[in-house]
């Protein structure tokens, strides 16, 4: 490595390039970029391309899981419309235990929402579910 090329590694480092266009630029090849990158005190942090693309990564993960949970409580309520109206207590029972289930999906996928700043509407709606469903204390009472 000449002095030429850290030269050359510094000022595209400047100018905002990435690590794959300097190793072009200089004719060498990227390892040899980001050794001289780490001895020089440079780091490639990808730059605004990337940060643009991570956070459009986040809002389409952070919307499908609220399509995940939507879903999650649309086919809850199904299953406590189908206890309603089973024909055995079977029947009623594994309805209920898949709303539970579900319901419990949706409330995972809320409570991570809420960590991430970016809560469901939703959660009142499930509150309520789940309060019909498995009590108020969370079904841990006597009864559960």
């Amino acid at each position: 490595m000449s002095e030429r090329d850290r030269q050359g590694v510094r000022r595209l480092h400047a100018d905002g390039k990435s690590r794959n266009e300097i190793a072009r630029a200089i004719g060498r090849s990227a390892s040899t970029v980001s050794k001289i990158a780490r001895e020089e005190g440079l780091v490639f942090s990808g730059g605004a391309r990337v940060a643009a693309a991570t956070e459009a990564r986040r809002a389409d993960a952070a919307a499908r899981r609220e399509l995940l949970a939507d879903e999650a409580l649309d086919g809850a309520l199904g299953q406590v419309a189908r206890a309603g109206g089973a024909e055995t207590a079977r029947d009623a029972r594994d309805h209920a235990t898949a709303a539970r289930a579900l319901a419990d999906v949706h409330a995972r996928i809320a409570e991570l929402a809420r960590a991430n700043g970016r809560a469901s509407t939703g959660g009142s709606l499930l509150d309520k579910l789940a309060d019909v469903l498995i009590g108020p204390d969370g079904g841990d009472g006597d009864g559960g």
